[in-house]
């Protein structure tokens, strides 16, 4: 081989490995933003997690203090009114039942 051809061999293959340090850099750039988009999305989704584990939280002691109070709640069915007026109407049957039958 002379030296033109050993020169051009020589050039060729510099700018075979010229295209493919091109590609393989392309090919960084991409997986570096996809990277980047990645870990951007991560970040929200650790926000999210965050929120929504305050907001269960918050729930639970929504639920246990609705817990509690419903535990401290004595079960009336009629108010103290409304018992009192009861109360009044059964002594005026008892007044008239014992009329009634004294007559």
């Amino acid at each position: 081989m002379s030296d033109i051809s050993k020169y051009e061999s020589t050039l060729n293959d510099l700018t075979l490995i010229e295209s493919e340090v091109a590609i393989l850099v392309e090919k960084q750039r991409v997986i570096s933003e996809s990277l980047k988009e990645k870990d951007v999305q991560l970040t929200m989704l650790k926000q999210e997690i965050n929120h929504l584990n305050k907001r269960i939280s918050e729930l639970e002691f929504e639920l246990e203090t609705a817990k509690i109070n419903k535990q401290n709640e004595t079960p009336q069915l009629v108010s103290k009114q409304d018992n009192e007026a009861l109360k009044e109407k059964i002594k005026n049957l008892i007044t008239r039942i014992d009329f009634h039958l004294s007559s």
